[in-house]
């Protein structure tokens, strides 16, 4: 073996050992400033004040805050309460593992349009929530501020002076708030599966988990107040709305206008027509009839409550079984009515006026769980909000500015944290996965080298630094049939085994890895397959990595 080559074999035994003997413990956190270059922007008297933001988790995801202290506080307990709750119930309703998801509360309409400007694009006047980037990480971004077509709008009238004065109009617009995000959560929980659920059933499983009745004593999933005795808009003590169940027009009225998401199905559609079910079922939203309208939209959200809710507790449970053959069969076959007919032996026609037996006289078989006499539930766990740093404000900030295509925009959120102190590992390669996304590949790649010898604890730092010295070695093959060399591949390589030890282990560690060495002439070493190996017991259900594992061989031989 020649001497550079056994120089290159010990180099890569000490880094995989150095991994291997870190296996199981605290990954070190490296917090040595970085220095880059002046960036050319503004002078430093020139930077604008920073933004106030708070930063805490619900449920293991971050959440970052742009409104008040209390309000976010109030904001992430009542949200971690539900999730707590829906925990204690035993539902199956909510996928049991949550994918990555971050939330941003922006306190203002300009931050919020800011973070997400096609949200406009949706046809409200005033737009209160919007999901940015891909299904597998999205950014939820709920507008704390929002206040169309809310129940405190609609209802203000019937509001005497005293309680608006005693500030009855902020609660519910507060309560409105909340639902929003226990709403837009659900969905983007909901929508996470794949093959993806149907809208219509997102829409109306999201909105049954969202009306959980919580006390200290139980959990109850099901339950539907009787709008006679609450006094919702909609209904009066002695007569609630009334439909015809042949009545399928879409009517505009002064009780359909007071529709509200603080409403439970059957106060909301008490005095209005339902959809045909094969408009309730629309796969796109977009060509929905009444999405321009924010009334009518709630109206669909509000009818597919109703269904699934029919499905799932109507005629004290009658329906469950046919209800869940039905989303079952969805899963690999066409929404029809033929299907329809078959799983709930109705037509569409039938099935609405029983939707509207079933709002005008809701019979519930509820589910939940009650604590022993005398006993209470677990609590929900604690929620800690603090102020956010720079590099949260920042790193959060870019990541949906990015996500909403605004790649300049996240790039200059990222250089104002840097020009305003943060020196962080992790600022410097948050800002080499940008430039990358930019089309800067020299850049990013010393931004990304600079961030890797910090030992930053991004993950997708050190797989985006050896794929892009992997596609630069590709281009320029110095091994056999126009492979890499054993030496191109160490430094392909060197990142992703110090991600093993810095950040966490991810899928896409060792599928990079093994697809590394499978675009090498040189035969991978013990060592080497051992740490694909690793990838395969931690991610045992990726194919992808399995087959790849397989074509490494079953030996290893020395290159």
């Amino acid at each position: 073996m020649s001497m550079p080559l056994l120089r290159a074999v010990w180099a890569t035994a000490l880094i995989v050992g150095a991994a291997m003997r870190l296996s199981g413990q605290d990954r070190p956190v490296n917090t040595t400033p970085v220095n880059l270059p002046e960036f050319n922007v503004v002078a430093a008297h020139e930077l604008p004040p920073p933004e106030t933001w708070y930063y805490t988790k619900i449920a293991g995801q971050e959440v970052l805050s742009s409104t008040s202290r209390q309000r976010t506080e109030q904001l992430a307990n009542d949200l971690t309460h539900l999730l707590h709750a829906l925990e204690l119930s035993g539902t199956r309703l909510l996928p049991a593992t949550a994918a990555p998801l971050r939330i941003m509360i922006t306190g203002g309409m300009d931050q919020f349009v800011s973070l997400a400007p096609r949200a406009l694009e949706s046809g409200t006047e005033d737009p209160e929530t919007a999901v940015l980037g891909q299904a597998e990480q999205p950014i939820l971004v709920i507008n704390a501020a929002a206040h169309a077509f809310d129940f405190a709008d609609a209802g203000q009238d019937n509001l005497t002076e005293s309680e608006t004065a005693e500030g009855a109009v902020p609660a519910m617009r507060a309560a409105n708030t909340t639902r929003n995000l226990q709403l837009g959560y659900l969905r983007v929980r909901l929508a996470q599966p794949r093959p993806p659920l149907q809208p219509w059933l997102i829409e109306g499983v999201a909105q049954v988990l969202a009306w959980t009745r919580i006390t200290e004593t139980s959990v109850t999933l099901g339950q539907v107040d009787d709008p006679n005795e609450t006094g919702a808009i909609g209904s009066t003590d002695r007569e609630p709305g009334r439909v015809s169940q042949g009545d399928l027009q879409h009517r505009a009225t002064h009780f359909q206008d007071s529709l509200s998401d603080q409403m439970d199905f059957n106060a909301a559609l008490a005095h209005s027509a339902l959809f045909p079910l094969e408009e309730m079922f629309a796969g796109d939203l977009r060509k929905f009839p009444g999405t321009e309208n924010a009334s009518q939209l709630l109206r669909w959200k509000k009818q597919c409550h109703a269904f699934v809710h029919w499905g799932l507790f109507g005629d004290l449970g009658r329906n469950s079984s046919q209800f869940l053959t039905f989303t079952r069969r969805l899963r690999t076959e066409p929404l029809t009515e033929k299907l329809f007919q078959e799983c709930f032996r109705m037509n569409y026609a039938a099935a609405v006026g029983a939707l509207r037996v079933h709002v005008e006289s809701t019979r519930s078989k509820v589910h939940g769980v009650k604590a022993n006499k005398g006993e209470k539930l677990p609590p929900a766990p604690t929620v800690e909000v603090r102020p956010a740093t720079l590099l949260e404000i920042a790193r959060l900030k870019s990541i949906a500015y990015a996500s909403s295509g605004q790649l300049d925009r996240a790039r200059e959120e990222l250089i104002l944290a840097y020009r305003r102190g943060e020196r962080s590992p992790d600022l410097v390669a948050e800002l080499g996965t940008v430039e990358r996304a930019l089309g800067h590949p020299d850049r990013a790649a010393h931004y990304l080298t600079l961030a890797m010898k910090a030992r930053t604890t991004r993950t997708h730092a050190y797989l985006a630094l050896a794929q892009l010295r992997l596609d630069e070695r590709l281009a320029k093959p110095q091994g056999k049939d126009g492979k890499l060399s054993y030496e191109q591949l160490l430094g392909v390589i060197e990142p992703l085994l110090l991600a093993r030890t810095q950040a966490a282990r991810t899928p896409e560690i060792y599928m990079l890895f093994a697809d590394a060495w499978m675009k090498t002439a040189a035969a991978p070493p013990t060592q080497h397959l051992a740490f694909v190996d690793e990838g395969v017991r931690l991610y045992p259900d990726n194919t992808a990595l399995r087959d790849a594992r397989a074509l490494l061989g079953p030996t290893a031989t020395a290159p």
